[in-house]
């Protein structure tokens, strides 16, 4: 049976005791606790720094909370965990990739619904990227390079009121929505596909 997650404050402690005598045994039980292969959606607030500028921080603020709040209960839905919700940011994993693009339509139209009528400083919407692979999982952060491509696509390549997924997830996905290519970026030194999902 696997291990149950460990918290990230562990796993920073076991880092810290690390040494050449004793890597491979830490390792291994990091490993064994911790690997694992999900999706990751990274969903980034758009306007954040203008909407601050303009109208300030606690207006942005209150806000993205009652939005947050609101697309958590989205993610539970579709089976997802939102393991962080620093800044004006959301970390969402989940078991496969499937659920999570429902998952980023279902959040995308939900906000598009809200922001109806509303005057643009209270308007709120987001950019999401989603990409599975490789990770490290703790009971309230991830590391690795799911996360690190998906944070990619979420907060710089993907515009406004955008879903893109990497070519590994539209190959799990395909036939089940509706996606467009985009285009060919470098991450990290490696390469990756990106599809636009269209939901609207």
């Amino acid at each position: 049976m696997k291990p149950k997650p460990i918290s990230s404050r562990k796993f920073f402690e076991l880092v810290r005791g690390r040494n050449r005598r004793n890597a491979a045994r830490v390792d291994a039980a990091i490993n064994k606790a911790c690997a694992a292969e999900l999706t990751v959606v990274s969903c980034d607030s758009s306007g954040f720094s203008r909407k601050t500028h303009e109208h300030g921080i606690i207006e942005f603020m209150d806000n993205m909370v009652k939005c947050h709040e609101a697309l958590e209960k989205i993610v539970a839905r579709h089976g997802g965990v939102t393991l962080s919700n620093k800044a004006d940011n959301l970390m969402l994993i989940f078991h496969g990739p499937a659920p999570a693009v429902a998952c980023g339509i279902e959040m995308h139209r939900w906000l598009k619904k809200r922001n109806k009528g509303l005057p643009d400083y209270k308007k709120y919407n987001i950019c999401v990227g989603i990409h599975h692979g490789g990770l490290l999982r703790f009971t309230d952060d991830a590391y690795g390079p799911a996360v690190n491509v998906a944070f990619k696509l979420g907060e710089d390549v993907a515009a406004k009121d955008e879903l893109l997924v990497t070519g590994q997830v539209n190959e799990m996905v395909k036939g089940r929505f509706r996606t467009d290519y985009s285009k060919h970026i470098t991450i990290g030194g490696a390469t990756f596909d990106v599809y636009k999902v269209k939901y609207r």
